[in-house]
């Protein structure tokens, strides 16, 4: 099986006043330029199964134009790829601050995109006999965290959180 695994991808990312000559912000157009090549190596490489591992935006409300150029990439990879799933989990970026605001990534849903943004979820592909346990920030920011453990007679079983987990990564001097 082969695996693609994106994650950070910060669209909609804007630092400095430099402009596009059609008058966008210039370091936004270089992260969605990224983005759209990695899309093309995507289609060319035709993986099995596509994440993106949180933080596809850089802000909880991404700019419109961040909005449509995800759905224009995420449709060109659904075009190309129609059969391999794609598994999105929302990133600390991704994440409202407040209950009354909502996730924007469940719009991709609409792509027959998996979207997992509040509580964890296991995803199971039988065609690639595959599980695929999807942790989102908000699951690993609770007080009680979601058993990680893999999927018993599954041959690949795939583990994606975006977070930070106590205990796990290496240590750092302060």
């Amino acid at each position: 099986m082969k695996l693609a695994h994106l994650a950070d991808l910060h669209l909609g990312f804007r630092q400095y006043d430099r402009q596009t000559p059609r008058g966008g912000n210039q370091r936004e157009a270089d992260v969605a330029e990224a983005f759209r090549r990695a899309v093309d190596d995507l289609l060319a490489q035709r993986p099995d199964l596509i994440l993106l591992g949180g933080d596809v935006f850089h802000s909880v409300r991404p700019t419109n134009p961040a909005i449509l150029f995800l759905f224009q990439q995420l449709h060109r990879l659904r075009a190309g790829l129609p059969d391999a799933p794609i598994v999105m989990i929302g990133g600390e970026h991704d994440t409202p601050r407040s209950a009354e605001t909502r996730s924007i990534l469940p719009l991709y849903e609409a792509l027959a995109v998996d979207v997992v943004v509040d509580q964890a979820r296991r995803l199971t592909f039988s065609k690639l006999d595959c599980s695929v346990l999807a942790v989102p920030h908000q699951a690993v920011a609770q007080v009680e965290r979601p058993s990680m453990r893999p999927q018993r007679g599954t041959t690949f079983n795939v583990l994606a959180v975006h977070g930070h987990l106590p205990g796990m990564g290496e240590r750092r001097a302060t």
